[in-house]
């Protein structure tokens, strides 16, 4: 109550400073009302009167509303409003100001609200970090992630990745997660194999296996990397009508089902029965597979926000390899533009940092720490950006935006924004710019 009767004199319910008590005020209100309705860590019930409980209520209520204030004169159209978040605990002390934050008013899910996630893809959602640093980054950004309740999940955290330098960060989190190594989009996309035909495999000795026509092309009905047949995951399946059960709790659906339609080079394109397809040829195949499982998620929940995640860049062990990111660049074009016809459906981009190390060696070709870094907070971006998010992290644009993410003297940034979007650091929770290495295990 003091707190509010200073707040309230002051007149500085917008600023900073008056957040910072307005916290405070909650937080004491927030133990009070746990106290009055017995839910003190000593286990036992306390008598307090129903007043007491409205009256912690109240301040609870009151002091959070006031957090959300917009400040006066503030256009209704996306703006820049506050620099830091509402604070987090570390080591027991609370500290303001850790990021620098872009908000807007009239999104789908403001700042405090639920953020229920799901994610299917390939190895990258099961050998990566980027879901669970999605996740921190939204709990930080004062959303809530609901652990909600799936059926069909391969995970709930990375079945093996790189120990990250913030791992204590989102150690322990539920990300609900399909994660299928090897497979191609093809996998995911169908709910049954009567399309499939036998035929011969081109260059093999004996022996017919199934294949349907996609786009105009032969495409393997079994899965697994390399659609080998004696493989344990070959007669394996993911089907749209399950993911789109699961995906009926969800507010963002993330798919990252096709990265390896366009890895089948090496493994003698034997996926598309030994048809060497150029990116031309296999961008309708991953489209038709892509949309089919959108629009199964969309028939049971209209409302789901569905991203599409890009291909990431080539890589020689740890580094990106220069040379195809035009090539990479049209390819995601090309199945940006197929799957952006779909209503409620983002496809995001990203870019990771040339000549420093931003990949896992061993699993080759997927980003490391780092990269799943730069991957989790475009996709917050892209959300904010769609009106999706009330509030993301602020990230440069432009030509600033390439400076930033090849900086590498991280102590001499200065910009918070340009921190957060620097490939090799990231902010400390006191807030200062610090080096971030690629992760324990991924070289």
């Amino acid at each position: 109550q003091a707190a509010l009767a200073q707040v309230e004199a002051s007149g500085l319910l917008r600023l900073a400073s008056a957040a910072e008590a307005m916290t405070a005020a909650a937080e004491a209100a927030t133990r009070e009302l746990e106290g009055a309705a017995g839910f003190g860590r000593d286990g036992r019930g306390r008598s307090r009167s129903l007043a007491a409980v409205l009256g912690a209520a109240a301040l609870a209520g009151t002091a959070l509303a006031v957090l959300r204030l917009e400040p006066t004169g503030a256009p209704p159209a996306t703006a820049r409003l506050l620099r830091s978040p509402p604070r987090h605990a570390v080591d027991g002390r609370y500290l303001p100001r850790r990021y620098e934050v872009v908000e807007q008013v009239g999104a789908r899910i403001p700042a405090g609200g639920d953020v229920r996630l799901y994610f299917v893809g390939g190895s990258n959602t099961v050998w990566q970090t980027w879901p669970d640093q999605m996740h921190a980054y939204l709990r930080k950004l004062n959303y809530t992630v609901p652990a909600g309740s799936y059926k069909h999940l391969d995970a709930t955290s990375p079945l093996q990745a790189p120990v990250c330098d913030d791992e204590a960060e989102f150690r322990g989190l539920i990300t609900p997660r399909i994660g299928r190594p090897g497979w191609g989009s093809w996998g995911f996309a169908y709910d049954s194999q009567l399309d499939c035909s036998d035929a011969p495999l081109v260059r093999e000795e004996k022996g017919e296996f199934p294949f349907r026509t996609i786009a105009g092309h032969p495409v393997s009905c079994l899965n697994g990397w390399a659609c080998k047949p004696e493989s344990n995951q070959s007669r394996q399946v993911v089907r749209p009508s399950d993911i789109a059960e699961d995906a009926k709790m969800a507010d963002v659906v993330m798919l990252s089902t096709w990265v390896n339609d366009f890895k089948q080079q090496y493994c003698k394109y034997k996926c598309y029965n030994g048809t060497k397809l150029e990116p031309e040829g296999i961008a309708p195949i991953t489209i038709a597979n892509l949309r089919r499982v959108i629009r199964a998620i969309h028939a049971v929940n209209p409302n789901a926000f569905v991203v599409v995640v890009a291909l990431y860049p080539d890589a020689e062990k740890s580094l990106v390899v220069e040379a195809t990111l035009e090539w990479i660049a049209s390819i995601n074009s090309l199945v940006s533009e197929g799957v952006s016809v779909e209503p409620n459906v983002a496809f995001v981009d990203f870019a990771l940092t040339p000549g420093q190390d931003m990949f896992q060696v061993k699993p080759p070709g997927h980003p490391n720490c780092r990269g799943d870094r730069l991957m989790a907070t475009q996709v917050l971006r892209t959300l904010f950006d769609r009106k999706i998010l009330g509030r993301a992290l602020a990230l440069p644009e432009g030509d600033r935006a390439r400076e930033c993410l090849s900086s590498l003297s991280c102590g001499e940034i200065s910009d918070k924004a340009c921190c957060q979007a620097a490939g090799v650091c990231r902010l400390d929770p006191s807030g200062a710019c610090v080096a971030y290495g690629p992760g324990l295990g991924s070289l």
